[in-house]
């Protein structure tokens, strides 16, 4: 298969940059950072009895943890290594051996345990059941095993049975297998916990784009003017991205993140794949907006009313490629700068600053996570983010 075109190859900088370092103590020390050798040391423990097998997932397999699509430890994106703690810390739920079929014969015990205790235990090696007035489970064979199953399908009816998938190390062909059989089965009551991240991006980009997934890819951070995080925390929750912020920073491309918490990983962190970060750490973001929780949405509108007051559009893109921007314009002069304030949890002069900066800005990039849809309306975030991107048309545009 070939590999898919890389122009931002040409805006990675070689050598290293003193200015955004962010200590000259080796590896952090003494600083609040994730122990990213600590991990490497205790994954080297965890599965050191399927060392083997563990090495063969990490070279050849895919992170159960995110969607990135590591292939082995490198992606199509940039040269090196590519690695990051959450895909070590669930290595072991790979390598685990079966736990022992009498922990399970009492449920008792069994409550008193935290989730990851319970994970320790080791993973089921075959089908087990527990009757009402059981104290525990025991074993069973996989016929009866299917047999149980099947009955309780077909005595529900399709109208009253319902499906529901994990979103975490399941690949997509599992969800079309389970979809298909749902359907053949009569009823069409199934979901995965994926859709309850995705759905309020999905629905405002295809209304608003056409299109319902993302519109760049991580290479088009590196070297974009402006790279903006609402509602995201990825050097704790996609810490491999990290290495794209490292040289999206050495490209010149500033980072603003607007979030409820000033992150401190998203301001600076060691990045354990780029020998330099690991060394003294690289500063990433250079702008923190703090909002109230559910205030992305007024916020953002500020920056746009900004916009919109400024006359900082970009008048050619949004004349030829959008439509109702009247009904914008109007509904936005018709906010309060008072009421916008109370919502946001932001001052004007922020939401003046962050407009200020998406409008001087010639190419961005806007990213956001589950900080602004996992809300009611975290379908209107999305839309005022896409409003936002495309009063100065960045969409579409190549660097």
């Amino acid at each position: 298969m070939p590999k898919p075109r890389q122009p931002h190859r040409g805006r990675m900088k070689k050598g290293i940059d003193p200015s955004l370092w962010v200590s000259l103590k080796p590896f952090g020390i003494g600083e609040e950072h994730p122990n990213n050798f600590a991990e490497i040391s205790r994954a080297l423990r965890e599965n050191r009895d399927q060392a083997g097998f563990a090495w063969r997932i990490l070279s050849q397999g895919v992170c159960d943890g995110c969607a990135l699509g590591v292939a082995g430890l490198k992606d199509w994106t940039m040269d090196g290594p590519h690695l990051c703690n959450i895909r070590l810390r669930l290595l072991r739920l790979n390598t685990m051996p079966a736990l022992d079929p009498a922990l399970l014969t009492n449920v008792a015990a069994l409550r008193k345990m935290r989730g990851a205790e319970l994970r320790e235990l080791g993973r089921l090696p075959y089908p087990m059941v527990r009757r009402r007035g059981d104290a525990g489970f025991h074993r069973i064979g996989w016929e009866e095993a299917l047999n149980l199953v099947a009955g309780r399908i077909a005595a529900a009816g399709p109208g009253r049975a319902g499906f529901y998938l994990t979103s975490r190390g399941t690949p997509n062909e599992t969800y079309y297998a389970a979809q298909k059989a749902v359907r053949a089965m009569g009823g069409n009551q199934i979901d995965n916990a994926a859709r309850i991240c995705h759905a309020p991006s999905s629905v405002a980009l295809k209304s608003m784009l056409g299109v319902g997934a993302t519109t760049c890819s991580y290479g088009d951070w590196i070297g974009t003017d402006l790279l903006v995080f609402v509602g995201a925390n990825p050097a704790n929750n996609q810490p491999v991205t990290t290495k794209y912020m490292y040289y999206a920073k050495r490209a010149g491309t500033r980072m603003v993140l607007v979030n409820t918490y000033r992150e401190p990983g998203m301001e600076r962190y060691w990045i354990p794949s780029v020998p330099e970060s690991a060394l003294f750490g690289t500063k990433l973001a250079d702008d923190t907006f703090l909002i109230n929780t559910g205030g992305d949405a007024a916020f953002l509108n500020g920056a746009l009313k900004h916009i919109l007051e400024r006359n900082l559009l970009d008048h050619d893109f949004v004349a030829k490629h959008t439509t109702g921007l009247d009904e914008v314009r109007t509904a936005v002069a018709d906010l309060a700068w008072q009421t916008l304030e109370e919502q946001a949890g932001g001052s004007e002069a922020e939401m003046r600053a962050f407009g200020q900066m998406v409008g001087e800005a010639k190419t961005a990039v806007f990213v956001w996570s589950m900080g602004a849809t996992q809300h009611p309306f975290g379908e209107e975030n999305v839309r005022a983010i896409i409003n936002l991107g495309l009063t100065r048309g960045f969409v579409g545009r190549d660097r």
